[in-house]
């Protein structure tokens, strides 16, 4: 074989990785790969493949749309067998403290951040990206949240430096997906079909939960939510995920000749979310579907039939509040027994006393707030970071407003008004289900934290072009 044979032969096999890593489906074998590796406890072998293929995409493929839903999937790497969370008197694995377990893991960060930087230098080069008004309100939150708890008495280096990791993930992923992405109609559906195969995995393991432990997760007639300990979250982060997934879904019950079938998968999703245990996940669900449904109602390809069932759906549920109506208050009591306490005043489980605590850290410096890593009484589950991620308010409001002050809550509003006033400048339905995407998850983190969890950080940032960009 000549040396002009072998360059033809790599360039042939380069093209067939290429074609296989922007397939459509190409997220069904990441979630069935990354499902194998989480029940057999091969943690490494998962992370190694979701880095490599990271790697891979970001390196060859000339639009980096396949990008966006492979990242979801790092948020469903760790194993129920090595999971380091503590919670309930079970005590976490220590094999995410092992020497090899960590250099391992950080050699693979640095060669995905090392891929990511590339990508980008040559992205300067060939002068790919315009900024527009969302990025200067990003640059603008990461500025700000650098001067969290700046001047206040606990203040750490370690408020600068999470705010450094996180102020650099939004900026570039965003960057990175805005300025090698086009906002095609395929585009669209290649993410929502990403979040398919994303949602199906979780769907697989909430039933697989039913299946192997159910005594734990159905008691004495009622959902109980704690039985959800999935390894790499709880029943909050699976319901809230599935939750995200359900406007992207609606893209392709919108686009095509069958897409009621879509249509009812979303629904699943609807009652999958309930069926986690999670309040903030059937509030968020809930929000998710019915815009959704407002938007295949008014424009779909299988307009009557969506309708319809929509319309069926309703009347069920409608149904079922009359025929059920005294079991629904039980349930609703029992939902309701620590959100408020007997004279009706509200308690969100605990939140009530986090939003004080908040007004009370940025009462003590209302400028910068007193820092990312200011102590709240926290009901956060021990165990899952250490203490590289700090506690939350479980509100991103009274989370910026507490930690960040005045700069802070100034530039998230300021970064709030932007991304909407960048979708409305051409609105499309498909830049509308990902809005609403984002919308479910901003939803949700009023009585959550997920945004500042840095893998779903890194979700919302690569989302937001999508959302926030020219169609074409």
């Amino acid at each position: 074989m000549t040396e002009n044979d072998k360059k033809i032969s790599f360039r042939r096999v380069l093209e067939v990785i290429k074609e296989l890593l922007g397939w459509r489906f190409f997220p069904f074998i990441t979630a069935i790969w990354i499902l194998a590796c989480y029940y057999l406890g091969w943690d490494l072998v998962g992370i190694y493949f979701v880095c490599i293929i990271g790697i891979a995409m970001v390196l060859t493929l000339k639009d980096l749309t396949p990008v966006v839903p492979h990242i979801l999937f790092f948020n469903v790497l760790v194993s129920c067998q090595n999971s380091p969370l503590n919670f309930d008197g079970v005590v976490g694995s220590t094999f995410y403290t092992q020497t090899a377990v960590i250099a391992q893991i950080a050699v693979l960060v640095v060669l995905l951040i090392a891929a990511i930087i590339a990508r980008l230098v040559i992205t300067g080069k060939k002068a790919k990206f315009t900024p527009n008004a969302t990025f200067w309100s990003i640059c603008a939150l990461a500025v700000a949240f650098l001067l969290n708890g700046f001047g206040s008495e606990n203040y750490t280096i370690k408020n600068l430096l999470y705010a450094a990791v996180f102020g650099a993930i939004l900026l570039v992923i965003f960057v990175l997906i805005k300025s090698n992405s086009s906002l095609t109609e395929e585009n669209f559906k290649s993410i929502a079909w990403g979040f398919v195969a994303f949602s199906a995995l979780l769907v697989f393991e909430l039933v697989m939960k039913y299946i192997t432990d159910f005594d734990k997760v159905f008691v004495d007639g009622h959902i109980e939510k704690t039985g959800f300990l999935m390894g790499w979250g709880v029943w909050n982060n699976l319901g809230a995920y599935i939750s995200i997934c359900i406007p992207p879904v609606c893209i392709l019950a919108a686009k095509y000749k069958h897409g009621y079938a879509f249509l009812l998968y979303a629904a699943a999703l609807v009652a999958c979310a309930f069926l986690s245990g999670s309040r903030q996940a059937m509030l968020g669900s809930s929000f998710a579907f019915a815009v959704s449904g407002i938007a295949l109602i008014i424009k779909s390809r299988a307009r009557l039939i969506n309708s319809i069932i929509i319309g069926v759906i309703l009347a069920a549920v409608i149904i079922v509040l009359i025929v059920k109506w005294d079991a629904i208050l039980s349930i609703l009591d029992r939902l309701l027994s620590n959100i408020f306490d007997d004279n009706g005043n509200y308690l969100g489980n605990g939140r009530m006393r986090l939003i004080k605590l908040a007004l009370d850290y940025f009462k003590a410096n209302p400028l910068c707030g007193s820092g990312f890593y200011s102590e709240f009484e926290s009901f956060e589950l021990t165990g899952m970071t250490g203490n590289l991620i700090p506690t939350f308010a479980h509100n991103t409001i009274m989370e910026i407003l507490g930690t960040c002050g005045v700069f802070g809550i100034g530039a998230y509003v300021c970064h709030r008004v932007v991304t909407v006033i960048d979708f409305l400048k051409q609105p499309t339905q498909n830049k509308y289900f990902i809005a609403m995407s984002l919308a479910t998850l901003l939803f949700i983190c009023l009585f959550d934290n997920y945004i500042f969890y840095i893998l779903p950080t890194m979700a919302y940032a690569a989302l937001l072009p999508f959302a926030t960009g020219k169609p074409q």
